[in-house]
């Protein structure tokens, strides 16, 4: 990695820039952007590294009065290890089954209404016709033209021809979409259902992650700085130490090739710091 000011650079996979007055805060963020970033000094820090996980978000910096979520973190740091957990594979097709999952869009009372509207156009033609039959039925009991009035007898039985066809049209409309609203009913029950499902994995998964690591957790906490192995509990996610012990013991158990903030005071020097956590490491300021 390279970490480069405005007037300086130094390179490595140790470096010290507590004399830059380069905060964890800031270097972190150098860390985690391409751009510049400010330092109390308010000269520009840049850092060339490979991109950070998400095991940065939980020890990316480490300082005095340090918080740590410590079992999300360690979940965290076991991800970037390799081999799996129990419950990986199951959670990732109870994932794709979620994600396949398409909840049709319905609209039954859209449909409902254009058949309203679809009916009553038919009755009022229905009507129509009706109307131009006794008109016509009376000129020929009268034995008068009926020319006239057959055209508009055939044009109202045509025109009724019509609103029936689109009444048939919107009715059998309205069938597909009330089978379409149970195919919705049913795909968000089984969206339901998988979305508990895929919660309950995830919890079980981040349970085995922690268990997996809590043996490292321990001997780690052990080999840092500071650290007293009887802090740590018997049950996973069971630890009595400060904060910033947890953070450099997480980092010491992950496998890390993004640039660590650390801000502090117990290494003697970068190197130290890199060799305790077996991890690339920028020393910096509170």
């Amino acid at each position: 990695m390279r970490v480069a000011g405005e007037a300086w650079s130094r390179a490595g996979t140790a470096v010290d820039c507590r004399d830059c007055d380069a905060s964890a805060d800031a270097v972190a963020a150098a860390v985690r952007t391409s751009g510049a970033v400010a330092t109390a000094r308010g000269d520009e820090l840049r850092v060339f590294a490979p991109q950070p996980g998400a095991l940065h978000e939980h020890v990316g910096a480490i300082r005095p009065g340090t918080t740590l979520a410590l079992r999300p973190a360690l979940a965290a740091a076991e991800r970037t290890r390799p081999g799996t957990v129990d419950g990986v594979a199951a959670l990732a097709d109870a994932r794709e089954a979620l994600a396949a999952i398409e909840v049709p869009e319905v609209d039954v009372a859209g449909a409902r209404e254009r058949v309203a509207e679809a009916r009553e156009a038919a009755e009022a033609v229905r009507a129509d016709v009706a109307a131009a039959r006794g008109a016509v039925q009376a000129r020929e009991d009268l034995d008068e033209d009926v020319t006239v009035g057959r055209e508009r007898l055939r044009a109202a039985v045509a025109t009724a021809s019509e609103r029936e066809t689109e009444l048939v049209a919107a009715e059998q409309a309205l069938a597909r979409e009330r089978e379409r609203a149970r195919e919705a009913r049913d795909a968000r029950s089984r969206r339901l259902a998988l979305e508990d499902r895929v919660g309950r994995l995830e919890r079980d998964v981040r349970a085995n992650r922690v268990d997996a690591v809590w043996p490292a957790f321990r001997a780690a906490v052990a080999a840092v700085p500071g650290g007293d192995e009887r802090a740590v509990g018997r049950e996973p996610g069971a630890f009595a130490g400060e904060d910033a012990t947890a953070a450099l013991a997480v980092a010491r158990v992950a496998d890390v090739s993004a640039p660590l903030a650390v801000a502090v005071d117990r290494f003697d020097a970068p190197a130290d710091a890199r060799r305790v956590l077996d991890a690339p490491v920028i020393l910096a300021t509170p």
